[in-house]
């Protein structure tokens, strides 16, 4: 029987694996940081059997449940929760290829407004579709970057030294391309061209009134100085 043409992408996923040599991969997933791109890859050099995507509450709860054993026995971990939850759960994490993307916060606090109001099942949906982007700016958690990677909002330093000494290789979103290159080399699998999801529409950065851009870069004083760093120090 010959396949659907469309089923052809969901096989590659279910079925293709690294070597057994590879290493496993840890993802850090800062959400709107252009992590679909990297799951994509995730997927296809491990195959979805072998991946852990602790993206929401039941799953990360469910993820502690599990016997050590069989959290460790995943070839790739990651999603959205606090780097400590990660550490508690997986050890010491030296096993582990470390990977994680960042974004500059007012473009990822942008893309977290859009993408709430074009999902209908997020438990947020009908409140925020209700919400002027100033409004939603004002009940945004401050600083959601270094607070994930360090579990306070105010310590730049300690996030600057997580990402660039903690993790094996890290990128801005922009630059996501280039670490799934780079992931598939680590893997040793043939690699494919990295893939986008489509970004929901809505306002974009240029579309920000004075007042908004400002709200939003108070907000996210310690994100843009730990964005601003890591510049600083790819340019190095």
């Amino acid at each position: 029987m010959r396949l659907p043409r469309e089923l052809l992408p969901w096989l590659a996923f279910r079925f293709r694996r690294a070597g057994k040599d590879a290493p496993p991969t840890f993802f850090f997933h800062i959400p709107k940081c252009a992590g679909s791109s990297v799951w994509a890859s995730l997927y296809d050099i491990y195959g979805t059997r072998h991946i852990y995507h602790a993206n929401s509450r039941r799953r990360r709860e469910r993820f502690a449940d599990m016997p050590r054993d069989a959290r460790l026995a995943y070839a790739a971990v990651g999603g959205h929760a606090p780097l400590s939850y990660f550490r508690e759960h997986l050890g010491g994490m030296g096993r582990y290829h470390k990977i994680v993307t960042l974004r500059d916060p007012v473009d990822r606090a942008i893309s977290e407004y859009n993408y709430i109001r074009a999902q209908a099942s997020h438990p947020r949906n009908k409140e925020v579709s209700l919400q002027s982007l100033t409004k939603f700016a004002e009940s945004l958690r401050p600083d959601r970057q270094v607070t994930l990677l360090t579990g306070r909002g105010d310590d730049v330093e300690g996030a600057v030294e997580i990402v660039t000494r903690f993790f094996d290789d890290w990128a801005f979103s922009a630059g996501v391309d280039d670490l799934v290159q780079r992931l598939y080399r680590v893997t040793g699998v043939e690699p494919r061209p990295a893939m986008h999801k489509t970004g929901a529409s809505g306002p974009r950065r240029a579309d920000l009134d004075a007042a908004t851009l400002r709200l939003l870069q108070d907000r996210n004083r310690n994100d843009l100085a730990l964005i601003a760093a890591l510049k600083e120090r790819r340019a190095q």
